[in-house]
């Protein structure tokens, strides 16, 4: 078992609300064997998308990436496009500061689990806390940035991009040992187990977890949020308290 101590990043759309001081936009929990996040959003992220592996390989020389939220507090997100586009019309809106009048705006709910798949477009939204697992890759390529002087990645972004609309894949929450599975993906799971006195984790691959509300008790250390660490799999974890926690396991892991 090893403790994955926290990571502040500050960025220029960072927020206050994740307890490490004004302009932490992500805390990074644990790297390896999953990109796992707490990410708090003042302003709108970048309408960005990701490559997926074979392209990301092809090009980049590195895999691609996929990731899911787990939204903490309500708000919109960008999640793909309202219409059918064309890779034409994307470039120009991009450039001509239209993009937004075609990007599928949602809003989405605190507990709400959002999969985003390589090839998606999107971003969150201002106030839109989530806990982001993600395989561990950086690779992005920013389609649109509301005007702030960054770089964009406008022709990689367009051979990977998905230019028909895409619905947020709704699947019911299976039963685990301990809690439930909300995501299967080819690439990572991603469960939650509430904490009511005792939680008993023997994990059948490697799961990172994080302690995401409440106290706790494991072994001889007290955990606060967000108290992350790795079991490695058939290894054993009792706790104590009361609270929540998210957990995600890599596919193959």
């Amino acid at each position: 078992m090893r403790p994955c101590p926290p990571k502040p990043v500050a960025r220029i759309w960072g927020g206050s609300a994740l307890g490490f001081g004004p302009g932490i936009g992500e805390v990074w929990l644990c790297e390896h064997p999953l990109l796992v996040k707490l990410l708090d959003p003042r302003d709108w992220l970048s309408v960005q998308v990701h490559p997926p592996h074979a392209y990301a390989l092809r090009v980049e020389g590195r895999p691609g990436k996929y990731e899911a939220w787990y939204v903490l507090s309500p708000g919109e997100i960008v999640h793909g496009f309202s219409r059918p586009v064309t890779r034409e019309e994307v470039e120009a809106r991009a450039r001509a500061g239209t993009l937004d009048e075609v990007l599928n705006r949602v809003r989405v709910e605190r507990g709400q689990v959002v999969y985003l798949p390589a090839g998606l477009v999107h971003a969150l939204g201002p106030g839109v806390r989530v806990y982001e697992v993600q395989t561990p890759s950086d690779l992005t390529y920013r389609l649109y940035d509301y005007g702030r002087p960054r770089e964009l990645h406008l022709e990689k972004a367009l051979e990977v991009a998905l230019l028909e609309p895409t619905p947020i894949l709704q699947a019911p929450p299976e039963p685990v040992e301990g809690g439930e599975r909300l995501l299967s993906t080819p690439f990572f799971d991603l469960f939650r187990y509430p904490l009511r006195g005792r939680l008993f984790l023997r994990p059948e691959a490697r799961l990172v977890l994080t302690l995401l509300e409440g106290k706790a008790r494991l072994g001889e250390a007290a955990l606060t949020p967000p108290a992350t660490f790795l079991l490695e799999a058939g290894e054993e974890a009792a706790l104590e308290g009361e609270g929540l926690l998210l957990g995600a396991s890599p596919k193959g892991g």
